[in-house]
């Protein structure tokens, strides 16, 4: 796969302003680091289900797509956060038990989606899944997020259907990425109720009018 095509976000270059949500609970995994990271990375009920739902569809081989929201800096802490809202599958890859390549088409595609279905949202990274495997990026994986979503704000997800295991890996202050470390969420519940099902995941606190039970812990 060539470099002619890459997911860019748009001309925008800072996060839009927008405090975080008032309901929502922190899934931690078990080795985030201690003290504030780079940024929070918010996940909707709606995005959580078509993950999974997409994650499932193929329960031999690696699926994935893109990641749609928007970037925001809450105005009252200075806090940085994605919002993951929406998912777009990816059509026309490559992909066997081990592997999943974005074509150009499947990346053109991709693009096209946004616009039609998500305007106004950005691309704010990508997902896919390890069948039967672990989660964790490969050299590969890691050439796929550098390569198409280099921006210090996008995401990577993998999701083991398996085991119903997950996590995030996002770039640090330095721009590295562990690809073994990966980490927790805030998920932003509807009428109360958590629909969460990652089993590596502990639910660590509850976050209400932008404060959280012990503050920060990323």
């Amino acid at each position: 796969m060539g470099d002619r095509v890459r997911l860019l976000p748009d001309e925008e270059t800072a996060p839009l302003p927008a405090p975080v949500p008032e309901d929502m609970v922190r899934w931690k995994a078990p080795f985030e680091r201690r003290g504030p990271g780079v940024f929070d990375i918010l996940l909707t009920a709606g995005a959580f289900e078509a993950c999974c739902q997409h994650a499932s569809s193929d329960m031999e081989h690696e699926v994935g797509g893109g990641l749609v929201g928007t970037w925001h800096i809450d105005p009252e802490s200075g806090r940085e956060h994605i919002l993951i809202e929406g998912v777009i599958p990816a059509r026309f890859t490559a992909f066997g038990k081990a592997h999943l390549t974005f074509t150009q088409d499947t990346l053109v595609d991709i693009q096209a989606r946004l616009e039609e279905y998500f305007p106004g949202a950005r691309l704010v990274g990508w997902f896919h899944t390890h069948p039967k495997m672990s989660v964790f990026l490969s050299g590969y994986d890691l050439w796929l997020h550098h390569h198409f979503f280099p921006e210090a704000w996008q995401v990577a997800l993998v999701i083991e259907p398996h085991s119903h295991t997950a996590g995030f890996f996002k770039r640090q202050h330095d721009g590295g990425i562990d690809p073994h470390r990966y980490e927790g969420f805030y998920e932003i519940v509807e009428e109360g109720r958590s629909i969460v099902t990652w089993n590596n995941m502990t639910r660590a606190g509850e976050l209400a009018g932008g404060r959280t039970n012990g503050g920060q812990d990323e």
